[in-house]
């Protein structure tokens, strides 16, 4: 079991009218505590009806909340329509005011992503966190876009390259590739963001996997089989399966930290991880990723 830090939005995604407790670092939060490991969150909610939700959600997966991320205002909520391929897209109404993380933290990994990793007053504080960090946690981050919220997209690209630099490891999705590097192909944008630091760079791809670049090895792995209820959250599942895989290893997440070269083996296992948890997860309705039975059972086979 690590310690882990995660950061970031916490609302309901609402489906017609069914509200699902959601934000991509809530999830992540969510589904590394049900992959066993002790999960701290700096977050904001509200003690509304749609807070009280999320507070519930939170305390089954085992999620410790930081003091200071229940407040009075109300909660965070994104409203979803499903297109014909079962896709997700979101309308936001979003403001995120996360607690501090104390410049002392003693995770071993500290977690970020999404929309209040670039919006104010939640942005700056994510971003000193990651500053203050030891030298011993390693950073993940995810941009996990949402371009209707973007008001100045160069300033939005700014943060997302600065948390970028400051990460061991970045996992974004190709649409987020294509709105951040629109005159890049996959691996160019891959090649880009390793560039800016990170020792593991990984893009998702949907049902076709994922492309990794690790210590100058590029991976291109297929995506695991399942059926397809719909995608809320397979992108945060695919994220918390990679750190899941990534701290299993010891080895691999000393060699992260070193920015030492990475054995080709850890890495696809890690790979194979994160695509084992998104499949679990498309195959329920919302953001439900899998608990550590399930997961370990799933991986097996």
């Amino acid at each position: 079991m690590s310690r882990i830090s995660v950061m970031g939005e916490s609302l309901v995604d609402v489906v017609g009218e069914k509200a699902h407790p959601g934000g991509s670092p809530l999830n992540v939060a969510v589904g590394l505590a049900r992959l066993g490991h002790d999960v701290q969150f700096y977050t904001e909610f509200g003690q509304d009806a749609y807070g009280k939700q999320i507070a519930e959600h939170l305390d089954q997966a085992g999620v410790r909340v930081i003091a200071g991320s229940v407040t009075e205002r109300s909660t965070s909520v994104a409203l979803v329509e499903m297109d014909e391929h079962s896709n997700a897209h979101y309308t936001f109404d979003i403001h995120q005011q996360i607690p501090a993380v104390p410049v002392n933290d003693a995770s071993e990994l500290m977690h970020t992503g999404s929309i209040a990793a670039w919006i104010e007053p939640s942005g700056q504080s994510i971003v000193d966190a990651f500053k203050n960090a030891s030298n011993d946690c390693l950073r993940s981050y995810d941009p996990n876009l949402r371009p209707a919220l973007v008001e100045d997209r160069d300033a939005a690209i700014q943060r997302i390259e600065l948390l970028m630099s400051l990460s061991h490891i970045v996992k974004l999705s190709d649409v987020d590739g294509q709105w951040l590097y629109p005159h890049l192909e996959p691996w160019e944008v891959l090649e880009h963001v390793a560039g800016l630091g990170p020792v593991f760079a990984v893009m998702t791809q949907g049902g076709d996997g994922c492309l990794a670049l690790a210590s100058g090895q590029r991976f291109d792995v297929a995506a695991s089989p399942t059926s397809l209820v719909d995608t809320i959250g397979a992108g945060d599942a695919f994220m918390s399966g990679l750190l899941f895989g990534v701290l299993a290893k010891p080895e691999l997440a000393q060699a992260l930290r070193d920015g030492a070269t990475i054995e080709s083996q850890d890495v696809e296992d890690a790979l194979r991880h994160a695509l084992t948890s998104a499949a679990l997860t498309v195959a329920q309705a919302g953001a439900n990723p899998p608990w550590i039975k399930d997961f370990s059972l799933a991986i097996t086979q």
